[in-house]
């Protein structure tokens, strides 16, 4: 699948992002024009293209009166105007994603749990990635050479291995093709490599992760 893109916290509504991430807009509408006009530069506008969201999508915003109240049709609006399809993983600021059952709906898969975040494993390539909200120091096969992309930090966390912040802060606020992320990753060195003498009998290190297959259940996984 060459139309798949992964991106990460663009916190759609959320007015004070601008100053706390020194993102370059003057307000809340221009950074919501600007980051959707940037997506569809980078996606097509085509039915098998996916775009998989790692969390904090939608700011659900407070109201004067101190209640959270769900903009779920603001969201829908913003999400009819993006190319392409969409997944998501929750984040740790997703309630309106939890809250609204329609805007879930409109994703091709919703995994995790807000605040608790989702895990997802893809195969692109002969490549193994695992996807979370969260960073995380080690996951599967990253002894192996298996990637790892996140979002949650906003460029401030220092990556481990073949591992990358890919939230829209990091990348000029767009999302990233797989082609890019695979450019990407092949200027990181692994993380750690486990040596015969680090293993114990019947686990010696092997090449599985380098002989992927992307067709039958691995072409599932990518939601093909």
């Amino acid at each position: 699948m060459n139309n798949l893109f992964i991106t990460a916290d663009e916190h759609y509504g959320h007015e004070n992002i601008i100053e706390y991430c020194k993102r370059p807009f003057a307000s809340l509408r221009e950074m919501e024009q600007e980051l959707i006009r940037r997506h569809n530069a980078k996606v097509p506008k085509d039915k098998n293209a996916l775009t998989i969201h790692l969390g904090d999508i939608f700011w659900n915003r407070p109201s004067k009166d101190g209640f959270w109240h769900a903009t779920d049709n603001e969201a829908l609006a913003i999400l009819a105007q993006l190319n392409g399809n969409h997944a998501f993983l929750y984040g740790n600021h997703d309630e309106l994603m939890e809250a609204s059952s329609v805007l879930r709906s409109k994703f091709y898969y919703v995994l995790g749990h807000n605040k608790a975040g989702g895990s997802h494993i893809i195969r692109w390539n002969k490549h193994e990635i695992f996807l979370n909200h969260f960073a995380q120091v080690v996951w599967n096969n990253s002894h192996k050479g298996s990637w790892h992309l996140f979002g949650h930090s906003h460029g401030e966390l220092k990556t481990t291995g073949k591992s990358f912040d890919i939230g829209v802060d990091c990348h000029d606020f767009e999302p990233w093709s797989m082609q890019e992320i695979e450019a990407e990753m092949a200027k990181r060195p692994q993380g750690h490599v486990i040596t015969p003498d680090k293993v114990w009998p019947g686990k010696e290190p092997t090449n599985e992760s380098n002989n992927l297959d992307i067709s039958g259940a691995d072409a599932v996984s990518l939601g093909v």
